[in-house]
């Protein structure tokens, strides 16, 4: 089956960063932490533009016009989204609640969705890779990786996805939900572990699947992408690419000196 190329990627920046205070200097926003020399979110927009994706659109924040100034500022330029829109999300209320700004800039075609506290090491972009299962099932994807006990204070609280590879696709058996915001990862004993991180490909349906959580939830709750996520995997149209290069978890300061250390060594 054919499935229409992926152009449009969302980037969600409206969180306030405070598991990264201790590194944000004054007001700066954490999406324009440098790694490398880089700032975070223009490195997620150079994986976009290697993927293939030539417009982004950024969820940011109230107050975060620096942010605002060098997204549009880098677009259309080397290695570079040749097109950048910001829009504001007024209160942080979860992902799924960012990522439902993207409705009418989606245009009712599947959107890729790449978190910035989230970066990877290796000879095809992460994002690339997930549309590339896109293209061979005509699914929503979620990147996964699999993590290990020795360096697991380097991760959020993510939990164990069970399931099976099948080469580069994960076949997701469950999604179970997080973790408290304050621990890091367990792989509950074992050597290393299977979970999903933040790389998405989502068909159009996800923004129903969005509306539809909010209205079972209580009012006022966040709207977390897992139950996004669980939702669309009961219904059968959600798989996993197996992300093949190294992840780091820029999201968290032990994380984030790694990423930086090893963006500096090129």
């Amino acid at each position: 089956m054919n499935h229409p190329p992926v152009t449009k990627a969302l980037i969600p920046c409206g969180g306030k960063g405070t598991r990264m205070a201790s590194l944000i200097e004054g007001s700066a926003a954490k999406e324009l932490l440098p790694v490398g020399g880089i700032p975070l979110v223009l490195r997620v927009m150079e994986e976009c533009a290697a993927s293939g994706i030539r417009e982004v659109l950024i969820v940011s924040g109230p107050g975060k016009s620096d942010l605002e100034s060098a997204v549009l500022a880098a677009a259309g330029s080397s290695g570079m989204p040749a097109k950048v829109r910001v829009v504001i999300q007024d209160e942080a209320r979860g992902l799924a609640d960012a990522i439902r700004l993207g409705r009418d800039f989606a245009e009712s075609s599947a959107l890729a969705v790449a978190l910035p506290d989230n970066l990877f090491l290796g000879d095809t972009p992460a994002l690339a890779q997930l549309l590339g299962v896109y293209k061979q099932t005509g699914m929503s994807v979620v990147a996964i990786v699999e993590l290990t006990a020795a360096s697991r204070n380097r991760y959020g609280p993510t939990a164990i996805y069970p399931g099976r590879v099948d080469k580069n696709q994960f076949i997701i058996e469950r999604i179970p939900d997080k973790g408290p915001r304050d621990k890091t990862f367990d792989p509950k004993g074992a050597a290393s572990a299977f979970t999903g991180v933040g790389r998405y490909v989502f068909l159009p349906e996800v923004f129903a699947a969005i509306d539809e959580i909010e209205a079972s939830s209580p009012s006022g709750k966040e709207l977390d992408d897992i139950p996004v996520l669980q939702l669309l995997l009961s219904r059968g149209s959600l798989t996993g690419c197996l992300v093949n290069g190294d992840f780091l978890d820029v999201g968290l300061p032990a994380g984030y000196l790694e990423a930086d250390t090893r963006f500096r060594r090129g």
